[in-house]
C-alpha cells in the first residue's frame, strides 16, 4: 500500500531535482577565477617590467666622477648624444616605448643641447651633470669653461670608443620596451573588445591606458581583472565616465612626472622612463 504524508493524497511522489541547475552559478565562478588569474599574471608582468625599468636606467653622476674615471681608467666608452635618457624633452613617446640616442658634437653639449654619456665595467651607463647641479634629469646644460676644457682636451682626445651603439639600447632596454608594449596593446585590446568593465566604462579604461609607468594598467588588473571590490560595484549609470578618465589621467600625469624627477634626484638614476 502506498503510505501518504500529512496533507498530501495518494500517489504523491517526491519531485526530482531539476536538472542544471547550478551550472549558471558553476560558470560565474569560473569566469570570476579566470578574471583573478588573468589579474595576476598581469601584475607579475607589471612587477617584471617595473624591475627592468630600474636595472635598464642611466646613472646620473656629476663631472667630477667622470674625470675621476677617465683618469683612474675605469672609463671604457663615451659618446656626445643629442638629448638625454629619460628626459622630459627626450624622443620617448610613452612609457611603453624604446628610445634611441644621436649624435651629438662638442659645440651641442656647449650650448646644452646635447650631453655626455660614458661607460664603466660592470654598471650602467653614466649620464654626466655639471657639478655645480643637483643630480636630476633636468640638470643637464650650463657647464662651466673649465669643464667643456676637460671634454674637448681630455675626454674627446682620449681615445676611447666614440659610438652610439657604445650606449644605445641594450637587451635590458630592448625587453623593457617590448614588454611594455604587450601591457599596453594588451589592456587595449581587452577594454575595447573585452568583457564590459563594472567599475568605470570603456572611455574610463582607454584614457588610463596613457598614465605613466604603466599605473592603468596595474588598475585595471586589479580593479576589473582581479575583481577587487567587486561587492560594491556601482551601477552601470554610476560608473566613471571618461570625463573622468581624462582628468585622472591630466592629474596623474603630472604628480607622476614631479615624483619622477624627485626619485631620480634621490636615487641618482633615471628609469626607462617614468
Amino acid at each position: 500500500m502506498a503510505t501518504t504524508r500529512a496533507g498530501q493524497g495518494p500517489g504523491y511522489a517526491s519531485p526530482e531535482p531539476a536538472r542544471g541547475r547550478g551550472a549558471p552559478g558553476r560558470r560565474q565562478g569560473a569566469d570570476r577565477w579566470a578574471r583573478r588569474i588573468a589579474g595576476i599574471a598581469v601584475i607579475l608582468l607589471w612587477a617584471a617590467w617595473a624591475l627592468l625599468s630600474l636595472l635598464g636606467g642611466h646613472q646620473l653622476v656629476h663631472h667630477s666622477q667622470a674625470v675621476e674615471d677617465l683618469s683612474y681608467g675605469r672609463m671604457t666608452s663615451f659618446e656626445l648624444v643629442a638629448d638625454r635618457p629619460g628626459g622630459v624633452s627626450s624622443s620617448t613617446a610613452g612609457w611603453w616605448t624604446g628610445q634611441d640616442l644621436a649624435p651629438a658634437s662638442v659645440e651641442d653639449v656647449r650650448t646644452g643641447t646635447a650631453v655626455v654619456v660614458y661607460t664603466v665595467a660592470g654598471s650602467r651607463p653614466r649620464l654626466v651633470v655639471p657639478d655645480r647641479l643637483a643630480l636630476s634629469t633636468t640638470g643637464w646644460g650650463s657647464w662651466t669653461e673649465s669643464e667643456m676644457e676637460w671634454i674637448e682636451a681630455e675626454l674627446v682626445t682620449s681615445g676611447l670608443p666614440s659610438t652610439v651603439a657604445a650606449s644605445g639600447r641594450g637587451s635590458v632596454a630592448q625587453a623593457h620596451g617590448l614588454l611594455g608594449l604587450v601591457l599596453a596593446l594588451s589592456m587595449l585590446l581587452r577594454v575595447v573588445f573585452g568583457r564590459a568593465p563594472v567599475h568605470g566604462t570603456r572611455w574610463f579604461w582607454f584614457w588610463l591606458i596613457g598614465l605613466p609607468a604603466g599605473l592603468g594598467v596595474l588598475a585595471y588588473a586589479i580593479w576589473e581583472e582581479g575583481g577587487w571590490r567587486d561587492h560594491r560595484t556601482p551601477a552601470p549609470q554610476q560608473r566613471s565616465t571618461g570625463g573622468y578618465g581624462f582628468a585622472v589621467l591630466l592629474l596623474g600625469s603630472f604628480l607622476l612626472t614631479a615624483g619622477a624627477q624627485l626619485l631620480s634626484w634621490l636615487l641618482g638614476v633615471t628609469v626607462i622612463p617614468l
